[in-house]
């Protein structure tokens, strides 16, 4: 039987984006290499705003990219893009989304992308960590570039 991240199988850590978000311009991340591995997570930590908002809302979204270069919306496998909104108004939130199919039905690379909105408050900051764990054995496996369906 094959192992996954999942089940603890050989974990290698990517740190994908690791600092202050404001403003509401999209901050991308550092890409991840996934080659040689079965499936990953994305995992991200947001601090409780600073600059006291009334609203703060932090859009995550995976991306993915055949080439390092050329990046769109990693989608599972209804369509819907892989990611989640965490809302760090007065606490800190968390949240993780798996990743399924590396380097079989997905695109060699990936970045977590975070699209901060804040309401009111003065300069509001959140503190956000992101990062893409990937697991499975250390092969190496075919890629496919141009489709995503998991």
């Amino acid at each position: 039987m094959r192992g996954s991240i999942y089940d603890d199988v050989k974990l290698v850590g990517g740190v994908s984006i690791a600092q202050s978000v404001s403003g509401s311009s999209a901050v991308d991340g550092t890409s991840v290499n996934t080659t040689g591995y079965t499936d990953a997570a994305l995992h991200v930590y947001a601090a409780a705003a600073s600059g006291s908002p009334s609203a703060a809302s932090l859009a995550v979204t995976l991306q993915e990219a055949p080439d390092n270069a050329t990046w769109t919306t990693a989608l599972d496998n209804t369509g819907t893009p892989i990611g989640f909104t965490l809302t760090p108004t007065s606490s800190a939130q968390e949240n993780v989304a798996r990743i399924e199919g590396l380097n079989l039905n997905r695109q060699q690379y990936l970045r977590a992308v975070i699209t901060p909105t804040y309401t009111g408050g003065t300069s509001p900051a959140s503190v956000a960590f992101a990062e893409i764990v990937m697991g499975g054995p250390a092969q190496q496996l075919p890629t496919d570039s141009n489709v995503s369906n998991t």
